[in-house]
């Protein structure tokens, strides 16, 4: 962490990587905001640029604790025109003929001819997020090589302090990424991991050696995202239908599981069907009459049916909400990260394949079971003490999954007053994370 002095200046210039607004995935959403909010919470004059994969350089306006924000957001570039200025490779090229020509007049000509380089000198910090989950190789060499590796990598050529926010990290299956993981981590300032198994995988990659404490746990920096009323929600009936015995149940549906993954073809390695394990969980829940069930996506793309969370939701509807009259509900239209975070919270129990969906009932105290397929849901749920409420479809058959799910329901009001103890210390401790 910078030293005190260096926080007097009248506006740190801090850069932001590893999240975006415009990727329809409200997790990766919820994450900017709220590492935004931390960031001003540390330094509330900073300067905030973004870089992300928006499609254009532009503006984002935010309202944060009653505050509003403008953040700027520039696209970094990984593509075949080598030629553009915000070209990853371009920017690497600059930064090492910085480190072979370390003149003033060699850095003042390199900063009129690319306003990139100019915005990285200038900047006093780094902090990567890395989009939660992919400081990892099991979604492929070029997203580990762009978003775990290269963007950060420019950050400590050009000499600036980077901080990687809490995430999760690896698995790192290959000799190169594990590499190139280690490289990155030796050079971070301070490295936060989302769960206490994230400080152990690091601190290997890391062979123990010594690191001076910088290897730290806090939980996901989503829990102190604000949830905002939209202008118009679209649940149905829901609220008519709704009395003060009905049992709201809230479940989301993640596209990219109901669709077998980008291969179609049970991409995660999961010991059930997902499709028939979502049918089988609602029919569970209908045995108690007084339960209203409430589709709720948290991933929007219509463009990539694929991962689109409103298109499986439909799916389920259809097929379900004439066996269930008056009893099943569907969120429709388009909602950002705050607006679904509201919805989530109309819930009286929650149940996601979508671990941020998850986050976002949690956070609100709402008792929920995250339908895991990869290890990052146990770290989640164990940084707010329920972590027997993680049901893992990569290892538990249906009648287990849903005997989960059961327990928790029934438990429902023991964890509610749980969270409603816990919560405000976790998000406390995430608030001020950057005080350490």
């Amino acid at each position: 962490m910078p030293e005190e002095s260096n926080t007097k200046k009248k506006n740190m210039k801090i850069c932001l990587l590893g999240v975006s607004f415009d990727t329809g995935n409200m997790g990766v959403s919820a994450l900017a905001e709220s590492s935004i909010k931390i960031i001003l919470n540390r330094w509330p004059d900073a300067e905030i640029t973004l870089l992300g994969t928006d499609t254009a350089d532009r503006e984002q306006h935010l309202e944060i604790s009653g505050r509003e924000v403008r953040v700027r957001i520039l696209h970094l570039r990984f593509c075949k025109n080598v030629f553009l200025r915000s070209h990853c490779g371009v920017l690497l090229l600059n930064a090492l003929l910085l480190r072979l020509l370390p003149w003033r007049k060699v850095r003042n000509l390199l900063c009129r001819l690319n306003p990139y380089v100019k915005m990285f000198l200038e900047t006093d910090m780094a902090f990567d997020v890395t989009g939660g989950d992919s400081f990892s190789d099991i979604y492929g060499m070029r997203r580990f090589l762009i978003f775990g590796f290269m963007q950060k990598w420019i950050i400590t050529q050009f000499g600036k302090e980077l901080i990687l926010l809490p995430q999760t990290y690896g698995p790192c299956r290959r000799p190169v990424t594990r590499m190139m993981a280690r490289a990155v981590l030796k050079r971070a300032s301070a490295v936060y991991a989302r769960d206490r198994s994230g400080v152990e995988y690091v601190q290997g990659l890391l062979r123990n050696q010594d690191v001076s404490g910088k290897v730290r746990f806090v939980p996901d920096v989503a829990f102190v995202l604000d949830p905002h009323k939209p202008d118009h929600i679209d649940v149905g009936a829901l609220e008519e239908v709704r009395t003060e015995d009905s049992i709201v149940v809230g479940l989301n549906i993640s596209g990219l599981l109901f669709n077998g993954g980008y291969t179609h073809a049970n991409m995660f390695s999961l010991k059930i069907n997902y499709r028939e394990l979502i049918y089988s969980v609602i029919d569970f829940l209908m045995k108690n009459k007084k339960v209203l069930v409430l589709l709720a996506p948290h991933v929007f793309t219509a463009s990539r049916t694929v991962e689109d969370d409103p298109g499986a939701c439909r799916d389920v509807y259809m097929k379900l909400s004439k066996k269930y009259p008056g009893r099943m509900f569907l969120t429709q239209g388009r909602y950002n990260h705050n607006d679904i975070k509201y919805v989530i919270g109309l819930c009286d129990f929650f149940i996601g394949s979508r671990m941020h969906a998850c986050i976002a009932a949690l956070s609100q105290s709402i008792p929920a079971v995250g339908i895991a397929y990869s290890k990052k849901f146990q770290g989640v749920f164990e940084s707010v003490g329920l972590e027997s409420c993680v049901a893992d479809a990569y290892r538990c058959k249906r009648d287990e999954l849903i005997a989960i799910v059961g327990a928790a329901f029934e438990r429902r009001d023991q964890i509610r007053r749980h969270l409603e103890e816990t919560i405000p210390g976790v998000r406390a401790d995430i608030l001020n994370m950057l005080e350490v």
